[in-house]
């Protein structure tokens, strides 16, 4: 009898083995009535385990980026993103000073066609709040005094405000050496007089707002940065451990690829580049 029930035991083990995750319904007369298949115990665990892991991770990364957009601006930063969105050129307000009526824009580009004002103007009363326009003064006064460390492309990236930088080329004509008539005809140029304007800007583009708290930490920071290459619906591609690998593998120059992620331009193609929030 026990005998029996011993070798029953082992036949029933050997079912198991053989089995491998299915499952059978057997009848009095030892016959199979139903096999079902079924995940291993062991597996099943496995996979749930992993699947909780990620919903962690993600739930983790989330709440680190509500964290980060929630820490309030420093000046600091404030003056950082009103640089970067002059330089991006986006969606732009802007005001009559005698109407106070307000007009908004998509573009730089756009406000200054329609508007029939120079794109230097908007620039300057974003920086600086001026309402008169300096920039044909400066730009005439460099070109007709030969001054090559003062020109249209990089007066306002000088580390002198415009007004500073009109006042010495004043200055200078009458201390440059050149000819009586040539200094006359400088002076009586109405090009050397700030142009009298009537509207202020605001920059709104708060998409780089956004942009800017999601990834305030990597952008002010320096050291390896890693890149994330993804698709138009956000699916990853490939991952980057460095600026230099993104610039490789995208054929481009490393600087290229830094002002690309600083100002939000990060379209490569059908793709996008953008700093990886991944722990890798």
């Amino acid at each position: 009898m026990i005998k029996n029930f011993i070798n029953r035991v082992k036949n029933l083990v050997e079912q198991n083995k053989e089995s491998k995750g299915h499952v059978e319904i057997i009848d009095k007369n030892k016959e199979i009535i139903q096999r079902t298949n079924v995940p291993d115990i062991c597996e099943e665990k496995t996979i749930k385990d992993k699947v909780e892991d990620t919903k962690k991770c993600n739930q983790d990364e989330v709440k680190s980026i509500k964290e980060k957009i929630q820490e309030p601006l420093t000046e600091e930063d404030k003056e950082y993103i009103k640089d970067i969105k002059i330089k991006r050129g986006k969606s732009i307000k802007a005001t009559d000073v005698y109407t106070k009526e307000p007009q908004i824009f998509e573009t730089h580009k756009e406000c200054s066609k329609k508007l029939k004002i120079p794109a230097q103007y908007i620039q300057e009363n974003l920086k600086y709040g001026y309402t008169d326009y300096l920039g044909e003064a400066i730009n005439y006064l460099s070109k007709e005094l030969k001054l090559s460390e003062i020109d249209e492309i990089n007066y306002l990236e000088n580390t002198k405000t415009p007004s500073q930088i009109l006042s010495l080329l004043n200055n200078k004509i009458f201390t440059i050496k050149m000819s009586e008539s040539k200094r006359d005809e400088i002076l009586c140029n109405e090009k050397i007089e700030p142009i009298k304007m009537h509207y202020t800007f605001e920059c709104i583009d708060e998409e780089y707002d956004d942009y800017f708290k999601k990834y305030k930490s990597i952008i002010k920071r320096g050291g390896k940065k890693k890149i994330e290459l993804v698709d138009k619906k956000g699916e990853v591609i490939e991952i980057f451990k460095s600026l230099d690998e993104c610039a490789t593998f995208i054929n481009k120059e490393k600087s290229e690829i830094v002002y690309m992620l600083k100002h939000n331009d990060t379209k490569v193609g059908r793709n996008e580049i953008r700093y990886s929030l991944r722990n890798i």
